[in-house]
Order: C-alpha cells, then sequence, then structure tokens
C-alpha cells in the first residue's frame, strides 16, 4: 500500500464523500480529493492525474458510468484504476456497465472490508 497514491472521491452526498475518505484514511491513504460530480471530476483531472477515481453511479451533471466513459476517451487516462460505488442492484444497469467496461464496484451501504479488499485487488493486482 502505498500512501501518496492519487484518489480522487467523486460523489455527490457530502456525507457519503466523509465518510469514504476517512475509511481511506484509516487504511492509509493520504492523498485523497474530493469533487461532488463527474464535471468536477474530469476538471480536477486535468489539473492532476490521480491514480484511483472512485466514483458514485448516481450524480448530477455527469454520473459514474458517464464519467467512466469520458475517461477511457482519453488516452492519458487509460490506465487510471476506476471502482464505482453505488446503490443500484438493478441487473441491466450493472450490465450497461460491465459492457462498458466496469469491472471493479462496490454496492453501497459501504463494508469497510469489502472497500479494503477491493483497493488491495486494485492496487496490488499481483500480491497474494
Amino acid at each position: 500500500m502505498n500512501p501518496f497514491t492519487k484518489i480522487l472521491v467523486v460523489e455527490d452526498d457530502s456525507t457519503s464523500s466523509k465518510l469514504l475518505t476517512c475509511h481511506l484514511r484509516v487504511m492509509g491513504y493520504r492523498n485523497i480529493t474530493e469533487v461532488k460530480d463527474g464535471s468536477l471530476a474530469l476538471e480536477q483531472m486535468h489539473k492532476e492525474k490521480p491514480d484511483l477515481v472512485i466514483a458514485d453511479w448516481h450524480m448530477p451533471n455527469l454520473n459514474g458510468l458517464d464519467l467512466f466513459k469520458a475517461i477511457r476517451e482519453v488516452a492519458l487516462w487509460q490506465d487510471i484504476l476506476f471502482l464505482m460505488v453505488t446503490v443500484e442492484k438493478d441487473h441491466n444497469k450493472v450490465q450497461e456497465a460491465i459492457q462498458a467496461g466496469v469491472r471493479d464496484y462496490i454496492v453501497k451501504p459501504l463494508n469497510v472490508e469489502n472497500l479494503k479488499r477491493k483497493m488491495d485487488e486494485l492496487l496490488n493486482p499481483n500480491s497474494d
């Protein structure tokens, strides 16, 4: 685990955003930026490229799935890891995200152990 991993949290609900950031800090991550929607996330990414984007699905202006698609359209951002956080349980919606290329997501309410496991899988794919 690298405490300097650049993480961009994209969440329109301030309580959820703060809670997620708090969990990440307890795990040891220190370089975390929070924004309220996908449009602001793209603006932030032009300023500083994150290593990982953790985005809520349902947000105003630009939702998490559209943010994912926008990120994948930029060649310099192809290697950015992406974790979708959602309350979405509709099978068709989940299939839509998978077809778009979203491979990693966790369902709200957040379970800290699931979040930690997913972070380890994303950021340390070769460790056992």
